[in-house]
Parts: C-alpha cells; sequence; structure tokens
C-alpha cells in the first residue's frame, strides 16, 4: 500500500491536538488545566490548517524578499505561525477566525491559580473554539475525520444548581484585572453580529428533564415548522417533553456575504500587486488554475470551493477571499505574473504631483 501523504499526518496531529486540549478542559480537580487546553487547541488549529495548505498544495513557510526561506535556528525552515495562516484562510471579521484570535491574545494572560476564573467568563469562546475546529475538520476533509467517535457529553454537577451557579459568579470575580481588560476591549472592537454569533461564543442553557423517562430520551427530532399544520404544531407543543425540536426557518443572507464577482475580485487583487490586473487576467488565472469550469460546461457548480462557487440563483460563480490572497502571492512578481496569466505585466502608473518651477526673477539673465 503506498505511503500516506504529508498532509494526512499533519491532519491527524491537529485531530491528536484536540483531543488532548479537550481532555485538559474536562479534567475534575487540580488534574484540569485551562492553558493547556489553549496551548493545544492552538496547534490543533494551526496544523489542520497546514495540513489542508499542503494538501492543497499551498505555500506554508516564511520567505525572505528575495524568495529565499526564512530558517529556524536548527536550520529548518520556518513554517507560518497560526495568525499567518488564519490570514490566508479566513476573511476579515469572520466570528471563526475572530474567535480564534481572541485565544491567541488570551494565551498569555492565562495563570494558573485563576484558571477557574478564566473557564467561568470565557467557557462560551472555548466551546466554540472546539465545535468550530470540528465544522473546519469536516468542511476541509470530510466527515471520515470527525471527532464524533472520540468524545462524549462530559458528565458534571457544578451549573446545574443554583450552588453551582453562584459558584461561577464568584469565580468571573477573581478574574485578573489585565485579563478582564483583554476581554473586554476586544469584544468592545468586535463588530456586533460577530460577537454575537455562535462561532465566536458558543451559550447554552442545560435544564434537566423531570418525569418519567422516555425511549426519546436519548434522541431529538428535527421538525420543520413550516410543515405542519395548525392541529400537528399544536400536539407536538403538548408533547415537548419527548425531544422535539421545533425548526423555525428564516432566510438569512449571510452565506455570500464575503464572496465578490469577478469585477470586484480583480479589483481587490490589483490593489495589493504591483501590476495592472483587470478582469481578463482575473479570467486567464481560473483557466489556468482550473478553479472551475468554462462557460460550455454542463456542471458550472463543479468547482474547487475553497476558491469558487456557482450561485444557481443569479447563474454566476463567485470568489472567495482566499482565492483573492491566492493570486496576490501568485502575481507580486513578474515571473509569477507571467506565469499565471500568460503574458507580461504592466506596472500601475503613479500620479506623481508634478513642481511648478517658479518664474525667474526681474531683471534676471541666463547665462549662455
Amino acid at each position: 500500500m503506498a505511503p500516506r501523504p504529508q498532509w494526512h499526518h499533519t491532519m491527524q496531529e491537529a485531530r491528536r491536538q484536540a483531543c488532548l486540549a479537550i481532555d485538559f478542559y474536562n479534567r475534575p480537580g487540580d488534574r484540569r488545566s485551562y492553558l493547556d487546553f489553549v496551548v493545544h487547541m492552538h496547534l490543533a488549529w494551526q496544523n489542520l490548517l497546514h495540513a489542508d495548505r499542503i494538501r492543497r498544495h499551498e505555500p506554508i513557510f516564511f520567505r525572505e524578499k528575495n524568495g529565499r526561506y526564512v530558517r529556524n535556528p536548527d536550520g529548518t525552515r520556518k513554517t507560518w505561525d497560526l495568525s499567518e495562516c488564519l490570514k490566508r484562510e479566513f476573511s476579515d471579521a469572520d466570528p471563526t477566525r475572530e474567535n480564534i484570535t481572541f485565544f491567541i491574545g488570551l494565551r498569555n494572560k492565562i495563570e494558573h491559580r485563576f484558571q477557574d476564573a478564566f473557564m467561568a467568563t470565557t467557557g462560551p469562546h472555548a466551546h466554540a473554539y472546539v465545535i468550530n475546529f470540528e465544522a473546519e475538520l469536516i468542511k476541509r476533509f470530510g466527515k471520515t475525520y470527525s471527532l464524533a467517535d472520540e468524545l462524549r457529553f462530559p458528565v458534571f454537577v457544578q451549573a446545574l444548581t443554583p450552588e453551582g451557579v453562584e459558584v461561577h459568579a464568584k469565580a468571573r470575580k477573581k478574574l485578573p484585572q489585565a485579563a478582564r481588560n483583554y476581554i473586554s476591549k476586544f469584544e468592545a472592537d468586535l463588530d456586533p453580529a460577530v460577537a454575537g454569533s455562535e462561532k465566536f461564543a458558543y451559550r447554552v442553557l442545560l435544564t434537566p428533564i423531570k418525569g418519567p423517562k422516555t425511549e426519546a430520551d436519548m434522541a431529538v427530532t428535527f421538525v420543520s415548522q413550516s410543515d405542519l399544520t395548525e392541529e400537528e404544531l399544536e400536539e407536538l407543543k403538548k408533547a415537548g417533553k419527548a425531544g422535539t425540536v421545533f425548526v423555525n426557518e428564516k432566510q438569512r443572507e449571510v452565506g455570500l456575504l464575503d464572496k465578490m464577482l469577478p469585477k470586484a475580485a480583480a479589483q481587490a487583487v490589483e490593489d495589493q500587486i504591483p501590476f495592472e490586473f483587470r478582469t481578463n487576467h482575473f479570467a486567464r488565472t481560473w483557466k489556468k488554475l482550473k478553479v472551475r469550469p468554462d462557460g460550455k460546461s454542463n456542471h458550472p457548480e463543479k468547482t474547487v470551493a475553497h476558491y469558487c462557487v456557482y450561485v444557481e440563483a443569479i447563474k454566476q460563480h463567485v470568489y472567495t477571499p482566499a482565492y483573492v490572497q491566492k493570486l496576490v502571492e501568485l502575481l507580486a512578481t513578474e515571473d509569477g505574473f507571467r506565469e499565471t496569466v500568460g503574458s507580461a505585466p504592466r506596472r500601475k502608473v503613479t500620479k506623481l504631483a508634478t513642481a511648478k518651477k517658479a518664474p525667474p526673477a526681474a531683471g534676471a539673465s541666463s547665462s549662455a
């Protein structure tokens, strides 16, 4: 059997680090370590993004201006840190990106003696940290690599009683002032839509179920409210303890908010490179890189989803910030531009203010 590719091993390391992080979070008493949770989730995310970029043959190493690799003290090539990966893989104001960035800054502020205060205060953020990882893992590599078989719902008692809630409230008050200021400032600077997103902070309410056990205690049924008659809806509401969830669907126009049509994408690329870059250049790039099928294809939806998405409603392809960033990397040099676009680049014209010459003074003569 052929050996596994490098990206597979890096991805499995990401899964291992995530499981290790969750283990540290769920341990009871003194065996628990919130700092270790944050550190290992940081490594999990970094390995996950590295693995996917390796799989897609995208760069993960820092380079000097002359193109040479940046080296570590031991001579090995220096890989991108997590912050650098986030710039290339997520758009600005993405809730998942902001959640990860939140923990990058929080990492050096955690003190073990105050870890209960940190956990009580940033618990929703920690849940989102893990849930987002699982979502990205499945999105990038498929359901086969899900952590679902590795994890179980933890058994705990602290927050399920009024006394437990009071303990949490007291713990939050012990948070060091520096950490309190960091959290407050970070969240205050966020767009309200991002701050309120479950991808930034995942909040849940646990309510004990009273009454006799039913077969539905271990199952949840999802029912679309729009598919029910008034009579069926009323009956299900009465049987709410059976574990039925009513799904009241609302159309939200958020799925394509960060996607761009060709003209906007081309402009976004041109703004970041030293050369002119028009829509005709842009069309050559997706043909060269095989990001999407051509206009005659019977399957326009067969795109490289990380870079391009076909929108049936408008019969057009739209492009992601990740594709813009990829083009910026490829087109930053003349050789890269020529290789990707297929023609020599033209440098953008810079308009410089022309200094006006002062008129000669009266009576002044010019020498021959």
